[in-house]
């Protein structure tokens, strides 16, 4: 959960209003939400970005984020394995960790308890719309009636949101992950290469390569990440973990020494312009959009969720969402 790697704006504002929920996600799930209050460091070892870094926490501050700039022997204290050439770093104390997976289930078993039925195992074949009314689903397990849908699909939204009349230009964008031998020493803290914003801000279809680096709940140490847009392809490609490792080698050369335990490679949903679809469509009345968080949809997924229930219900939402119209498309 990162306001680190955020400029002010709406995201930041998603992202800070997500940041909070997490206090309440673990009141709700305790230790089962796996939730680290580890913070995160982001390190310069370019001169272009350094010299930026005080504006952009200036401005983060005036947005409400906690953070703080370091010089090279400061962050080099804070994480003795970083070891590589670097200028100096910005640091985030409350910036977060969590379980997704674990959450999701949890917070499933806490829905049917509420009175819920979670399907699962079941296909979404499209959206049901007559006279541009949502109508249901029609899915692998049959007709499902429905006078409002939520779709978040993630990577596999477009086509969904063809069927209920709204183009929607969602494309997968490939990410992949390297993950080492467990050293739950190795680093304290979340740490991200200055590189890494304008890789997730990029329009490049192209593969790009920027460093991220924490160990995870397990003490494996995890290393990422790569971003290109090449479909639905999930294939491990060598080389590119082979980049991962080199690249996050120049921070912390002791990478180098580690186990690779296992590589692979996940869709993040990608929307023009890098801001998620939240809410309403004009499309189909009753038809509700929570898709194209790219790579925070851990973070933003509960208030996303908030979010639309919120706007479903006629509720104040805790955010205005007209930046993250579904119809600005």
């Amino acid at each position: 959960m990162l306001c680190s790697d955020k400029e002010p704006g709406p995201e930041l504002s998603l992202a800070r209003l997500g940041l909070a929920l997490f206090d309440e996600i673990e009141e709700l799930l305790g230790a089962a939400a796996g939730i680290r209050r580890k913070g995160a460091l982001v390190v310069h070892a370019g001169q272009a970005g350094w010299n930026a870094e005080p504006a952009r926490l200036e401005a983060l501050r005036g947005a409400g984020v906690e953070c703080s700039l370091l010089d090279g022997s400061e962050v080099r204290q804070a994480e003795p394995e970083l070891r590589g050439e670097l200028l100096g770093g910005a640091w985030f104390p409350r910036d977060l960790q969590c379980a997704p997976r674990a959450i999701a289930r949890a917070l499933a078993r806490e829905a049917e308890r509420l009175g819920a039925t979670v399907a699962t195992g079941i296909d979404v074949h499209s959206i049901v719309v007559r006279k541009d009314r949502t109508e249901g689903l029609e899915t692998s397990g049959g007709p499902l009636a429905a006078d409002r849908v939520v779709l978040a699909a993630g990577a596999w939204s477009a086509p969904l949101a063809r069927s209920a009349g709204l183009e929607l230009p969602v494309e997968p964008r490939k990410g992949q992950l390297v993950r080492l031998e467990r050293r739950p020493e190795f680093l304290r803290r979340k740490v991200i290469d200055g590189g890494y914003m304008a890789a997730v801000a990029s329009a490049d279809a192209g593969l790009r390569v920027s460093t991220v680096m924490e160990t995870t709940v397990d003490g494996h140490v995890l290393v990422g990440s790569s971003r290109e847009r090449r479909g639905f392809d999930v294939s491990v490609d060598p080389a590119v973990s082979d980049a991962l490792l080199h690249a996050a080698a120049r921070l912390a050369p002791g990478v180098g020494g580690l186990r690779v335990d296992a590589a692979w490679a996940g869709l993040r949903p990608w929307l023009p312009g890098g801001l998620p679809a939240i809410g309403g469509t004009e499309a189909a009345e009753g038809l509700w959009i929570a898709t194209g968080h790219e790579g925070a949809g851990v973070a933003h997924g509960p208030i996303t969720g908030r979010l639309v229930a919120q706007a479903m219900c006629g509720e104040p939402t805790a955010l205005g969402l007209e930046p993250f119209r579904p119809d600005r498309f």
